[in-house]
């Protein structure tokens, strides 16, 4: 009989334990994550939330919830995985829809959200606001001023010289137009038009016969077309092409025909510049790789252009980015070497800004995918930029854009009839541009 009360009483010790321990619940992570939900306490609930889940309270209020207090509190990566995952959990909900398309956007990663979207029911879809798959209408256009006039008075040459010729720059017009249409989640176009004035002036001296200044504009009419093709979730390819019709009249008349062949027949002259190319990119939540190179053909010049750009969003939002490019360009053969820093982020509520600066001769290479050409031949040694963006709402933005050009103007100069040099210096040219971008309904 010992041995039997003995376990009888071994058995009770070991229920009364179990018992106890019942007794005592463990934290009640749903009603404490609904309450801190309630009372929109975002950082206790992210906090709280994500305790849970590693301790294997994961389920789909429970990810909703969390998603919910990351997205309130900026961090949009964050809220992404977990949202990403209550979707798991129920795919059929649009309030985890939604909101997990917003999120995609506002870290930057449009093309995510866009394929997201377009992989979703049509209920489903609506619950998004649907405007990543519309297309984006975008308009800009502005004067560029310059001083490239006086710096020529002030640094010509002085002297007995034979002859001397100069092409110098008053003003210009920019003005651009195009649309990016989503064709698929996997497939967007980008196509553009841009009409460029440039208002120029040709000095010319002949010693001892005629010295000539005309007045004359460079057009130029382009055309822009450009794919993205989104291979699974993080590779991009992105081929490019660009075509640029240019025309001018040589207005400079002489009734001397020594005069007249010196500077060249008068009469109407046009052209074409070409380019092409693409790059391929790597997308990341919080950082994007892209390499590219293109073919180039300014003013009868073949160049080519390989380069790389890093875009950061270190903290997971559009809040603050940063975009690094570096290229080098070859020009028969010469080569020259390019890198361009730009920060941007919110200022404050729907005002954003953008800063840059760039270093090297930017003359006759690309920037953007071909979606700016600098085929003019006059070099660049500088320039410093920004941007101000004014969000109305998802739909329209506003710009404003001011670039600041160091460049270098020539002026070919002959002290001798076999005797020419290029005598060089420097000017500033300043362009200010508005523009729009309204993803249409």
């Amino acid at each position: 009989m010992k041995p039997f009360f003995t376990f009888l009483l071994l058995t009770l010790i070991m229920l009364t334990g179990k018992l106890s321990a019942g007794e005592v619940p463990p934290e009640n992570y749903e009603e404490l994550t609904y309450r801190l939900y309630l009372e929109q306490k975002w950082d206790s609930l992210l906090h709280t939330g994500e305790k849970a889940i590693a301790e294997g309270c994961d389920y789909y209020y429970m990810r909703a919830r969390v998603g919910v207090a990351a997205y309130e509190l900026g961090k949009f990566v964050r809220a992404s995985r977990h949202l990403e995952k209550a979707c798991e959990f129920n795919s059929g909900d649009p309030f985890a829809t939604g909101l997990l398309y917003r999120a995609y956007v506002y870290s930057g990663r449009a093309e995510e959200a866009r394929r997201f979207q377009k992989g979703l029911p049509d209920y489903l879809a609506e619950s998004t606001g649907g405007w990543s798959l519309n297309p984006v209408l975008y308009l800009e256009a502005g004067p560029s001023l310059t001083n490239h006039q006086d710096r020529f008075q002030q640094n010509r040459q002085q002297g007995s010289g034979l002859y001397s010729e100069a092409y110098l720059n008053k003003y210009s017009v920019y003005s651009v137009a195009g649309g990016i249409i989503p064709l698929s989640g996997r497939l967007t176009l980008n196509a553009a038009g841009a009409w460029l004035d440039f208002a120029r002036t040709r000095h010319v001296d002949i010693s001892g016969l005629d010295t000539l200044v005309s007045d004359y504009h460079v057009r130029q009419v382009e055309g822009y077309l450009s794919s993205s093709v989104y291979i699974g979730k993080h590779l991009r390819l992105s081929p490019a092409f660009r075509i640029v019709q240019v025309s001018y009249k040589n207005r400079m008349q002489s009734s001397d025909p020594v005069v007249q062949q010196l500077i060249g027949p008068g009469g109407s002259w046009s052209y074409y510049d070409r380019a092409m190319g693409g790059e391929v990119a790597w997308l990341n939540p919080y950082w994007e790789l892209s390499a590219g190179y293109w073919s180039l053909e300014s003013d009868r010049n073949k160049i080519s252009q390989l380069g790389s750009t890093l875009i950061l969003r270190p903290l997971g939002n559009l809040n603050f980015y940063t975009a690094t490019t570096l290229f080098r360009l070859q020009k028969e053969e010469k080569s020259n070497a390019v890198i361009t820093q730009m920060a941007g982020g919110r200022i404050v509520g729907r005002l954003w800004a953008e800063l840059w600066f760039s270093s090297g001769d930017l003359s006759g290479g690309t920037e953007g995918n071909l979606q700016v050409f600098y085929n003019a031949y006059d070099r660049v040694r500088s320039r410093y930029g920004a941007r101000f963006i004014y969000a109305v709402n998802d739909y329209l933005k506003f710009s404003l854009r001011s670039q600041l050009f160091t460049k270098e103007g020539s002026e070919l100069f002959y002290s001798g009839p076999e005797i020419g040099k290029i005598h060089t210096y420097d000017y500033h040219t300043l362009t200010i541009t508005g523009g729009l971008s309204w993803n249409i309904k």
